[in-house]
């Protein structure tokens, strides 16, 4: 739920916050990145401005902890794993999937202390997510009405945008750059909801107006009209909907505040999977390659115009509101 959506359920004037009550890294899912990352043993990286680790236990799971040892900092990402742990390549300290120190080399226990801070991990459609935050608020979300088991996920492609993770994030509910920005006019009153107290919805439907060849080709292949929904969970994890007709476009829009000024995002497109199973690799590779490149093409768009932009509240007009 949006800081202006809870003023108004506690009967509080809808005022635009500061930016200072936006937080730094907000409580919701992440992508690590590929799952085929851990073939080789742990991988570290730096997200949110720490360095965290993922690894493959021996029972096949994935976890992700902080990368630095309890015991003096060493990164566990050039560890190596034994059985369910991972072990610090420095002393040998051995870490489980909670973040539990189990094991120190010359020592009987470890003590309650020498722990990292774990995180809950998912694995899906070849992708390793986790929550950042004190605790699991909500499980990883997917598409309503729509079985994970049942699509196939596209190779992500990534942008750097010099914009605050919020300013990203709003731009889903901003109508009026729709129609600025993507030709897009939308046809009724944009309906907003909160489908759970960590997410925040918008429907509407919208015409399609330009006359990119992208936009030509839509027009005459794939409709002119399209339903729209875009769900906000958490804030920088966001699943977007369009219905063209016969045709449905699936993608997910995970973000990754790099500093108060800059924000990286990666975009993941679905497409259900084919029921053919002869023909089903080859099928879906092409057709998602297809849906991967029209959506790269849409949101350029984006990528330019939000550059440089800032949030200034004492700016905003009703529409913005």
């Amino acid at each position: 739920m949006s800081l202006i959506a809870e003023r108004r359920s506690a009967g509080v004037a809808a005022n635009p916050p500061d930016a200072s009550e936006f937080p730094s890294h907000p409580a919701t899912w992440y992508l690590f990145g590929r799952s085929n990352e851990l073939q080789r043993g742990p991988v570290s990286k730096a997200i949110l401005q720490r360095r965290l680790v993922a690894y493959r236990t021996a029972t096949g799971g994935v976890s992700v902890l902080d990368a630095s040892c309890a015991h003096l900092g060493a990164d566990l990402g050039r560890g190596t794993v034994v059985g369910d742990a991972i072990q610090c390549p420095f002393h040998h300290w051995r870490f489980s999937p909670t973040g539990a120190c189990v094991s120190i080399p010359n020592q009987d226990s470890a003590p309650t202390t020498a722990c990292v801070r774990s995180y809950p991990a998912v694995e899906r459609h070849g992708y390793i997510f986790f929550f950042f935050g004190p605790r699991e608020l909500f499980p990883l979300p997917f598409f309503s009405e729509c079985d994970p088991a049942a699509m196939t996920a596209s190779k992500p492609f990534r942008f750097e945008m010099d914009c605050p993770w919020y300013m990203l994030a709003a731009n889903g509910f901003d109508t009026q750059h729709f129609h600025a920005v993507h030709d897009r006019k939308l046809k009724n009153t944009p309906r907003v909801d909160c489908p759970t107290r960590f997410a925040r919805r918008m429907r509407f439907d919208a015409e399609v107006t330009g006359t990119s060849a992208y936009d030509r080709f839509l027009k005459r292949f794939v409709g002119r009209e399209v339903q729209i929904s875009i769900t906000s969970w958490g804030g920088p994890h966001v699943l977007v909907e369009g219905v063209f007709g016969r045709a449905h476009s699936r993608l997910l829009v995970t973000s990754q505040p790099l500093d108060e000024r800059r924000t990286l995002s990666e975009v993941i497109v679905f497409a259900k999977r084919s029921r053919n199973s002869i023909k089903a690799a080859l099928v879906d590779r092409v057709n998602l390659r297809i849906r991967r490149r029209f959506t790269q093409a849409f949101m350029r768009y984006d990528i330019d115009k939000l550059a440089g932009v800032r949030y200034h509240p004492h700016g905003l007009t009703p529409q913005d509101r």
